[in-house]
């Protein structure tokens, strides 16, 4: 069994209109390399047990392997959906690898 892979986006829209283009592109896409959203936490709820409060959303995304969710990263698909987010926002993204059984 392979291990699960996680992209988690941190991040701040700030043309919440233009954004949607991006929005209405991605699940085809995840789709294609076996990724689902785990949460979509919007700023205004993100609870912070500890430090400083950095009103960013978070999004985390669950793939079959970091591998795989490293293939929607890096897909020509993506590469042009990512695109339509371009000064649209901020974002902080990271690709991790999950524990057996995650």
């Amino acid at each position: 069994m392979s291990k699960p892979g996680f992209l988690v986006v941190q991040g701040t829209v700030t043309d919440l209109e233009g954004f949607k283009a991006y929005n209405a592109a991605l699940p085809p896409i995840y789709e294609k390399f076996g990724g689902h959203y785990i949460t979509l936490t919007p700023a205004s709820k993100v609870e912070v047990a500890e430090g400083d409060a950095r009103n960013e959303s978070i999004l985390i995304a669950k793939f079959p392997s970091k591998e795989a969710a490293w293939g929607f990263w890096k897909s020509a698909e993506y590469e042009a959906a990512k695109k339509l987010r371009e000064g649209k926002g901020r974002f902080y993204v990271t690709v991790l690898e999950g524990l057996d059984g995650a």
